[in-house]
């Protein structure tokens, strides 16, 4: 592919407004949760053209989040890193990244501190240059929220988008509108140069199975640590069933014992989160993936868009001159 085509990936965890972002480009393409409950649905794409003659091209992907109700960490991220192999083994220039961050919550929690250590993995500080970190739902901030939510954005870039900052990446506000959306593309297009992530070339250079490249060595010690926690919790609980056991509070002693069942079910569920990063090899994977795409349906995808989302069962919504206000 050449550069008539680029693609831009919008991330951040579940619920920070990734599918509200790309309904801005074109309204109804995306589906969008109701919650912080996340939906199970296809992933989704726009491919907006930026020219009258239709020569030009990005496409804006909206990517699982992590803290999702239907999928583990490890496999959001090996979906995550899917469309990044497979973009890159399509020679698609990946003009940046957009990251998104509610600015409704009132500080950074778990899942989002992790997804934001990951994310920085998995770019390299190197491509920094090439990620917006955006504040989401600011049209949702009346005159009487506008001080805590300026002071939660602040502690935000503090604490946690600053050094990323230092580093070249562009910090913004997204208050909905369909202008800011397409000025956040076109900046990136028109005056970004394209970017390989480190994850990009640990995978489909370096031929590394998930575990091994950066980004899955930081969620393996995440998830390390998550087991811990767990361990360290059925401890507690097995010292409160001998309790309830002795005082002969048979009640208790059930209902910790269906807590603790619940426990080491959510252990057995990241150990599994585990196996699975040191058991696939992503990139090798999408390069044989676009291969057999091509070799069958050749006569129909003309485009680096078109065979993505064809590898990936992704749904592509077709957007003309909205980029140019058409």
């Amino acid at each position: 592919m050449t550069e008539t085509e680029g693609m831009v990936l919008v991330m951040g965890v579940t619920g920070s407004g990734k599918s509200t972002f790309i309904n801005t480009l074109k309204p109804d393409s995306v589906a969008v949760g109701d919650g912080l409950e996340s939906t199970p649905s296809p992933p989704q794409a726009v491919q907006l053209f930026l020219d009258e003659d239709e020569k030009f091209s990005v496409t804006i992907v909206d990517t699982p989040g992590f803290d999702d109700t239907y999928r583990s960490d490890a496999e959001v991220l090996e979906e995550i890193t899917e469309f990044l192999a497979l973009q890159y083994a399509l020679k698609i220039p990946l003009k940046g990244i957009i990251y998104l961050h509610q600015i409704h919550e009132n500080k950074m929690k778990g899942s989002a501190r992790q997804y934001l250590e990951v994310f920085r993995s998995l770019c390299g500080d190197h491509a920094l240059k090439n990620v917006m970190l955006v504040t989401t739902r600011w049209d949702r901030v009346d005159q009487y929220e506008l001080g805590d939510a300026l002071r939660r954005e602040q502690e935000l870039i503090d604490k946690w988008w600053g050094p990323m900052q230092k580093m070249g990446a562009h910090v913004t506000q997204f208050h909905g509108s369909r202008g800011e959306a397409e000025a956040m593309i076109l900046e990136l297009v028109r005056e970004r140069p394209s970017v390989v992530l480190d994850i990009q070339r640990e995978l489909v250079d370096g031929n590394k199975v998930l575990a091994e490249t950066k980004a899955g060595q930081q969620l393996g010690q995440q998830i390390q640590a998550q087991i811990a926690d767990y361990q360290q919790s059925l401890v507690r609980i097995d010292e409160k069933i001998g309790e309830a056991h002795r005082q002969g509070d048979i009640g208790t002693a059930t209902r910790l014992e269906k807590r603790r069942d619940l426990v080491n079910s959510d252990i057995g569920e990241l150990q599994r989160g585990k196996r699975l990063t040191k058991d696939k090899k992503v990139g090798a994977k999408m390069k044989r993936r676009a291969e057999t795409v091509r070799s069958r349906r050749h006569e129909v995808l003309t485009t680096g868009a078109t065979v993505f989302a064809a590898v990936l069962s992704l749904t592509l919504t077709i957007v003309k001159f909205v980029a140019l206000g058409g």
